[in-house]
Parts: C-alpha cells; structure tokens; sequence
C-alpha cells in the first residue's frame, strides 16, 4: 500500500512538473510574438471568425486592426470604429453619422476603450496588446474577448506547420491559440463559451484566423478627420440614425414562452423596454442580466414600466424546436420577465434590424425616446436615467398617431 502511495505521489510530481513545463514554454512563446509586434513599426491585421451554435446564423466576422508610427492605433468592425492618434481616442459609429466620441489617450488603448466602448463588441485585438508593450498577461486578458472568464494556461505543444499551440480554460470555457512559430505572428484562434448554468445545448463556439501583413510605412497614415461632425462625451450620445428618435414606435403583437399575447399598442400610458437578443448571442447574456435588473427595479420603485426581452433570429429546423431551446435558456438563467418570441423576426425587422442584442425605450406616448445597440458601460445606471426621463416627459397623443403597423 506504501508503495502504491509513492508509486501514486511520483506520477502526480512528474505530471504537474511536465505541466509547469508547458505553461513556461507557452509564455515564452507569448513573449517572442510580443517581441515581434513591438518590433514592427506599421502593420495591419484582420481577425476573421464564424460563430457557431444551436441556432445561430453562420455568417462571418471581422474585427480589423492597425498601427503606425508614434502610437497611432485603428480597430474597427461593422458597428464601432475607435482610432487613437495625438494624444486623443476617437470613436464613431456607423448608423450614427453626425457625432463622434473624443476622449483623453495616454496610449493605454486597452483601457481606453473599455472605459468609452465598455465590455462590448469592439476589444482590444491581442497582438495590440502585446505590440503596446503591455505584456503576456495583458495579452491573456485581450484573450478574453470580452466574453470569456480570466483565463489561465494548461497546455503547449509543437503541431503541423511551423506552429505553436497554447491552451487556455476559464470557468465558462476554453481557448486554443495558433502561433505561427517563424514569424511569431498569431495565426488563429478557437474558443468555446457557454452561460453559467446552461447545459451543452447552449455552448457557443468561435473559429477565427488572422491575417498579419507588415507594411512600409509609406502608406496613408492612420488619422482622424472629425469633418460637420461634432464631439460628444459618451458612447450613449451617438444617437443611431437606425430608429429616429420620436418617431412612432411600430406595433406588435408576440407571445410569451407560456402562450400569453402582447401587444404593444396595449402598453399605452407606460415605458416600454425591449431588449432583442437571441440564445446564441454571447453578448446577449450580459444585455439581459441588466434589462432583468431594470424590470426588478421598476417592480421595486411600483413604476408604470413594462420591459420585455424579444427573442429574434434564432434559427431551427421547426417552430417547436426552437421554442423548447429559448424555454431551456430562459430557465437555466433564472430570469422572470417576460420574454417575446419573434419567431420570424418580424418585429426585429420593423425595428430596423437593430443587431443583438439592442435595446429600445418606447415612451408612454408611444414614440422611439432611446436606441442602444450592443453593450455600453454603465448599462443598467444609464438605463434607470433614461426610464425616469421618459417617465418626466409624458405627452398626450392621439392613439391613431401612436403606433404604425407593419406587414
């Protein structure tokens, strides 16, 4: 029994000591590509990904990245674009064309961003990170992509191709980086997130490649040009041209998950907020945390709000099916307010497409009073503002100018 003990206590030595061994090779990796991305003076990069799940669209993503001499920085997808240069960040929108966003810049453009775009769909790209001069770990954090846990490594090895592989886990998921071992560059990345309580059915999966190219530095500068536009403080100041504000919000009439109808037109006389999201919407999770709290809030405070999540673009072979899946989310999340089904995403559509997850403040009168699209720091704070301002400004309107239908 002894020496079964030994034999047993050996093995684990060996098998953390050959772990250790890895995690060291797998920083050591990380510097050399830190020590390649400070080494270039101008470069470009896009990440390419495809996210896949029980319901979700497979349509391909990209967040696209650059930097220049002096510091100057560009990272953009399809919503946000934030660019840093001569001591300033700027970040624009592209549904709103007649403002942008200004802030101070000490070339942390990590914490930057986070701090005027929040934990939303616009991160900061990991090699930038390192190319900053921020570190391994700073790295690692970028790693997160907003969406993942912290993270810590478990695994190194050589594989096909002149690349290094370096495995993450975090507690709602794992991460897989590809770097290509002669450049130093990263060549890939695979990660799976789910929420915290759901089941398999709810993992997200995301496969992204780079596609690091060095440049000259001939090329056009990186710059901004604020041009009619003027600067506002906040991201919640660039008003979308999506949804105008004032005008009439379009009716609906959708079930909830027990087969009750609502429709909008009957919410006369108070706030409505309706947050669209979908199961397979990472981001989303977060969103409907903070739209729960708002509904607890305004229960709590005895406010005439009504909020309901409205769940579009979920995809899946039958009605039925989707159904039960959306059941399943909303139970293992532990949330009570109401939940829409736009099964066909009508509503969604009448709605301008808003993207997911987004938010819409319908005033009491029945018109657009506010618009978010993704998540924006101080979400649940900036919600509670905006839900008392539209309580303060209550108009009388005819109820044949309210609300407008669609087909």
């Amino acid at each position: 029994m002894l020496l079964a003990l030994l034999a047993g206590s050996v093995l684990l030595a060996i098998a953390a000591g050959a772990q250790d061994s890895e995690i060291q090779r797998a920083r050591d990796e990380l510097a050399a590509s830190s020590k390649a991305y400070r080494n270039v003076v101008a470069f470009r990069d896009k990440l390419s990904y495809v996210v896949t799940a029980p319901g979700s669209e497979q349509e391909t993503k990209t967040e696209e990245y650059a930097f220049g001499p002096e510091g100057s920085t560009m990272v953009k997808n399809a919503l946000l674009q934030a660019v840093a240069v001569n001591s300033k960040l700027y970040l624009t929108q592209s549904d709103a064309l007649e403002r942008y966003v200004a802030v101070p810049y000490d070339g942390d453009f990590g914490g930057t961003l986070r701090r005027v775009a929040g934990n939303g769909s616009l991160f900061e790209p990991p090699p930038l990170a390192l190319h900053s001069g921020e570190g391994v770990d700073a790295c690692i954090e970028a790693l997160r992509f907003n969406l993942l846990d912290p993270l810590r490594i478990v695994g190194f090895q050589q594989v096909a191709g002149n690349k290094s592989e370096i495995r993450f886990v975090a507690s709602n998921g794992a991460l897989t980086l590809i770097i290509d071992s002669r450049t130093h560059f990263f060549a890939a990345v695979s990660f799976q997130v789910r929420p915290p309580g759901a089941g398999q059915e709810s993992l997200v999966r995301v496969n992204g490649t780079f596609s690091p190219e060095k440049l000259s530095g001939s090329e056009e500068p990186i710059d901004f040009t604020p041009g009619s536009r003027s600067a506002v403080n906040s991201l919640t100041d660039l008003t979308s041209s999506r949804l105008a504000i004032g005008s009439p919000a379009p009716d609906f009439e959708l079930e909830t998950l027990d087969g009750r109808k609502i429709a909008l037109r009957d919410q006369r006389g108070s706030v409505v907020v309706l947050d669209f999201w979908a199961t397979w919407c990472v981001p989303c999770w977060k969103a409907l945390k903070e739209t729960q709290s708002i509904a607890d809030w305004a229960s709590a405070e005895k406010l005439p709000v009504k909020v309901f999540a409205v769940n579009s673009l979920e995809q899946g072979p039958d009605t039925k099916e989707k159904l039960e899946r959306v059941r399943r989310f909303w139970k293992s999340q532990g949330l009570t307010m109401p939940t829409l089904v736009d099964g066909e995403s009508k509503v969604f559509k009448a709605y301008e497409s808003p993207g997911l997850p987004s938010v819409v403040l319908i005033s009491s009168s029945g018109t657009i009073f506010r618009y978010h699209e993704g998540l924006f720091p101080e979400m649940l704070e900036t919600l509670k503002r905006e839900v008392r301002e539209s309580l303060s400004n209550k108009k009388v309107e005819s109820r044949n100018r309210l609300y407008v239908p669609f087909s």
